[in-house]
């Protein structure tokens, strides 16, 4: 088996490399914004006008502070919209999308890409679960490095990446799997 430093596949160009950077920096954002968003959908969705919430931040982390006459399962759902909703966009994404572009024409960059935005996409569905059912301890993890919901995450983004190793598998980029397709996009 070849590993990854011997072959040619398994190598990025310069233009590869700062687009693969300029895409983990614009997931990243959008993920952030989508996430947020549909916090405040789902709060829209409830009949609560927008004058009414608080927008801020909880460390580094983006918030928004519902009004106290949403409890009980109004303030699960807003509480369970922001991950589940990105999380389930982005495995969406990750299969109609990515996954599809490696099995047509493998290469280093469609399998990177893909990597990444399944790693995400396993980040917020853990991020929309433990938001949703224990968002106390949740909050409390926002303003701290290394939490328990921190390991949480790490488990389900490591969950994510053995998915896509058994959906995207190396062999196929090792056997240049598909002639007469661009292999350098």
């Amino acid at each position: 088996m070849v590993g990854m430093g011997q072959s040619k596949a398994a190598r990025l160009s310069r233009g590869q490399s700062l687009r693969f950077f300029l895409y983990i920096l614009a997931l990243f954002l959008g993920t952030l914004a989508v996430h947020e968003a549909a916090h405040v959908l789902a709060v829209l969705a409830l009949g609560v006008p927008v004058s009414e919430l608080k927008f801020g931040f909880y460390g580094i982390h983006p918030s928004i502070t519902l009004p106290e006459h949403l409890a009980g399962t109004q303030q699960a759902i807003v509480y369970y919209a922001g991950g589940l909703t990105t999380g389930i966009i982005l495995l969406v994404l990750y299969l109609c999308y990515f996954r599809r572009r490696y099995r047509a024409a493998p290469s280093m960059f469609r399998w990177l890409l893909g990597l990444v935005t399944v790693i995400f996409a396993g980040m917020q569905l853990a991020m929309g679960y433990l938001e949703g059912c224990y968002h106390h301890v949740y909050v409390i993890g926002a303003g701290t490095l290394f939490s328990v919901t921190d390991i949480v995450v790490s488990g389900w983004a490591v969950s994510a990446a053995l998915l896509h190793f058994v959906l995207c598998p190396w062999r196929k980029m090792k056997t240049g799997a598909v002639t007469g397709h661009r292999q350098s996009d």
